[in-house]
């Protein structure tokens, strides 16, 4: 498979950037409307948010996903484009948590093209990445050392904290997602998101605490021109001693801002996934029992 993804990397290099959203939105409903891939979900999902009209919704969310797709093989072949923007409020968020010489844990999310966006920024500075990995091996290895080229540096979340330490000492900047499902009920905090209960990953408001770094919120959203803008949704410092009720307070208000950025942009946000799945406890239960998970 990898010589067939490098194959269709040089073919969509050659096509103009813009050109990619056009074929972007026939992928996209190529897997949302023939294939209907996860689309039973991706609709529930919707509708339990009372994102209306929840069909309108998941198509722009199929074609900015089959455009992000485009837009990674034309990266693979082409390198970086100039096409990545910070609004100006959020560009002075970041300035001032960078400022702060403590390095930046960044509470990143699945919005408009999460790869082109931490490409982006790891121009801007040392950006360490917290990965899964894909069960595909070839499909993987193509996307890792993609991204690897483009200067992003990756580690998985086993031993990640260690790694993640390190960059931060060193005025760098370390990514975690906020929008899957942790792993486990250990690393978890029982909230709400879209409109149903559901766990949040305390990893990075953790990591945030023990470097007294600040925790920055961020997402990306596609514009109309083809471009992507990113956007810094909240900032959260540690006191000097935060304690477990800080962390789970964060990791609270990190899922909130997100919230508030998705129901804002519908489209921009990978709904497929299993967001709200057990973890053997349900959250619900759990939410009026903050700082302390079920």
């Amino acid at each position: 498979m990898g010589a067939v993804l490098r194959v269709l990397a040089a073919a969509v290099g050659v096509l103009p950037w813009r050109s990619l959203r056009l074929g972007g939105a026939a992928l996209g409903w190529l897997a949302g409307t023939v294939l209907r891939i996860r689309r039973t979900h991706v609709l529930a999902a919707m509708r339990a948010a009372d994102v209306s009209p929840a069909a309108s919704a998941a198509a722009s969310m199929y074609a900015s996903l089959g455009t992000s797709a485009l837009e990674f093989l034309w990266m693979a072949s082409r390198g970086l484009p100039e096409c990545v923007a910070i609004e100006p409020r959020s560009e002075a968020l970041w300035s001032q948590a960078r400022a702060a010489g403590r390095g930046v844990v960044v509470a990143g999310s699945h919005t408009g093209n999460w790869d082109l966006a931490a490409c982006a920024m790891a121009r801007r500075g040392e950006l360490l990445v917290v990965t899964k990995r894909l069960s595909v091996a070839s499909l993987d290895r193509f996307w890792q050392d993609t991204r690897a080229r483009l200067g992003l540096r990756l580690a998985p979340p086993q031993g990640a904290l260690a790694k993640g330490l390190a960059i931060l000492r060193s005025g760098g900047a370390v990514a975690m997602m906020i929008d899957q499902a942790p792993g486990s009920v250990r690393h978890a905090v029982p909230t709400r998101f879209l409109g149903r209960p559901a766990w949040a990953d305390r990893s990075p408001a953790a990591l945030a605490a023990l470097a007294g770094a600040p925790l920055v919120v961020a997402a990306c959203r596609r514009n109309r021109s083809g471009g992507h803008e990113l956007r810094v949704l909240d900032v959260r410092w540690p006191p000097p001693r935060p304690a477990r009720a800080w962390i789970d307070d964060t990791t609270a208000a990190a899922t909130r801002a997100l919230d508030a950025f998705v129901r804002a942009h519908p489209g921009q946000w990978l709904w497929l996934h299993r967001r709200w799945k057990s973890l053997g406890v349900d959250p619900g239960l759990c939410a009026s029992t903050l700082p302390s998970p079920c």
